[in-house]
């Protein structure tokens, strides 16, 4: 056999190789499944805040947020974030008075009072999906803790010290989820939903009516939408 035919059929046989081997790449399937790269996000977001304002309805009222998050993966489906949360609302100016026979104290609503509430929390997130989205979507459980601080509370000096109603600052904690969507590999929209609790410290002048404690814990909701951006 010559060098010619040698290189004829070597020639034939590399070319025989790659066309059974076109076919199969043709038949590679896409996984559904992409691993994150980035194991940082910082994002801003918006919201309102269902509130429950209590038994005698003095505390904080229904209002928009606003507020900022940053979150550091750690290994497996696991998330740690931080959260500021801005929300400006009002309170209710409640004062008591006497009947005819000036024994029986009644509430009486004089009027709305502004008050701003700032809600620092750190939550641990667990991915459902991992590490990875499942067609650019991962949804997620959390749970959190913090405090919630009245920044700005309108004084009412016109009422007697036992029947003014003070946030101050309470311990707040949240459970919740969501569903974060990667709109690109370093951008994601995010859509948020948690049951977040407070306490309110109930004025002294009111706990001697009726079955009302000095402090009472309340249950509110709160759902957010907002964007990060992955580094």
């Amino acid at each position: 056999m010559t060098s010619k035919q040698r290189l004829r059929r070597m020639l034939a046989t590399v070319s025989a190789v790659a066309l059974l081997a076109t076919p199969a790449a043709g038949q590679t399937i896409r996984s559904p499944y992409r691993h994150l790269e980035h194991s940082q996000a910082g994002g801003l977001f918006v919201g309102y805040v269902v509130t429950d304002r209590g038994s005698l309805e003095l505390g904080p009222g229904s209002a928009p947020v606003f507020g900022a998050r940053y979150g550091i993966r750690l290994s497996g489906p696991f998330t740690v974030e931080g959260e500021a949360a801005f929300v400006p609302t009002s309170r209710r100016v409640v004062d008591l008075e006497t009947d005819e026979e000036g024994d029986t104290h009644m509430p009486v609503r004089l009027r709305n009072a502004d008050i701003s509430l700032l809600v620092l929390s750190g939550a641990l997130r667990f991915n459902l999906t991992g590490p990875r989205t499942y067609r650019n979507v991962q949804p997620y459980l959390l749970a959190g803790a913090g405090a919630a601080i009245s920044v700005a509370d309108e004084k009412t000096p016109d009422l007697d010290p036992d029947v003014r109603f003070g946030f101050g600052t309470s311990f707040a904690g949240q459970l919740g989820g969501g569903i974060e969507w990667f709109a690109m590999p370093r951008l994601s929209l995010r859509l948020d939903g948690r049951l977040l609790f407070w306490e309110l410290d109930n004025p002294r002048a009111f706990t001697s009516i009726g079955d009302v404690s000095s402090e009472e814990w309340v249950q509110n909701f709160y759902f957010s939408v907002g964007a990060a951006i992955h580094f």
